[in-house]
């Protein structure tokens, strides 16, 4: 390359870092080299699979029909970021937070931010704020896929999601995203829609299913699932992760 083409090439990758972040341009190198931090989900199997945990500075879906164990996993992330000292966000956008399980689940619920939007709406513009202003480690966006489908929302989270890119990546912050599908879906995502945002803007997307419930004498004492791997620009794709979620331990705060 000429010397002249060089350095105007040098001034042009140095101000879109300088405008989007260092590590928006890299060589393939560089991008296998520089270890992206990890926010731990609790669940030692889960966390080897995905290199330490799901992404800081990244947006991560759960993907898995409302029993399929999501939420559980979503808590667990909480507690394991307020065991480093970290800030996190829950938006509540069905008004359904269980404070009681949170804290069996081991959620300091005093250091917790539970957020109630008026609508969908109000929840996707409140994205920005907290991502720009809020110092947050961790931000849980708990929205069913029929909210995410209401009329102009998938436009508007495109709109967000694509905003939020930069600064994400700048503050650290992991953006989770817990998309719950109709009861009908557990044995596939065809009510998935092709136009959704978040398959092309997630780096992490993990598909929880609820495989048998499990059985102590009479009780129910938890239940096995299995965890793939739909989607990782960060590491292996199409793992399929076996996981149990045990009643007891969770109320002990351990991993499950």
């Amino acid at each position: 390359m000429q010397p002249g083409k060089q350095e105007k090439l040098k001034g042009t990758i140095a101000a879109i870092q300088k405008r989007f972040g260092a590590q928006a341009i890299g060589s393939p190198a560089d991008q296998n080299k520089r270890a992206v931090p990890r926010l731990p989900t609790g669940f030692p199997a889960l966390d080897a699979a995905l290199s330490g945990g799901i992404p800081h500075g990244r947006i991560t879906e759960f993907v898995g029909v409302s029993t399929s164990g999501m939420v559980t996993l979503a808590l667990k992330l909480i507690a394991s970021a307020q065991t480093e000292g970290r800030m996190a966000v829950y938006l509540d956008t069905l008004h359904t937070f269980d404070p009681d399980y949170a804290h069996r689940c081991g959620v300091d619920l005093g250091r917790l931010l539970l957020v109630h939007p008026y609508s969908p709406q109000q929840a996707v513009a409140m994205l920005p704020e907290f991502i720009l202003n809020g110092g947050l480690d961790l931000l849980v966006l708990d929205m069913p896929l029929a909210q995410q489908n209401q009329p102009g929302q998938q436009e508007r989270l495109s709109l967000a999601y694509g905003r939020l890119l930069a600064p994400l990546s700048k503050s650290g912050c992991a953006l989770l995203v817990l998309t719950a599908l109709p009861p009908s879906s557990d044995a596939g995502l065809a009510n998935y829609p092709a136009e959704a945002a978040l398959p092309f803007y997630a780096s992490l997307r993990l598909r929880l299913q609820k495989e048998r419930w499990l059985f102590q004498r009479q009780d129910v004492k938890g239940y096995a699932l299995k965890v793939q791997v739909i989607k990782n620009k960060l590491g292996p794709l199409n793992q399929s992760i076996p996981l149990v979620i045990d009643f007891h331990t969770v109320v002990q705060g351990d991993c499950a």
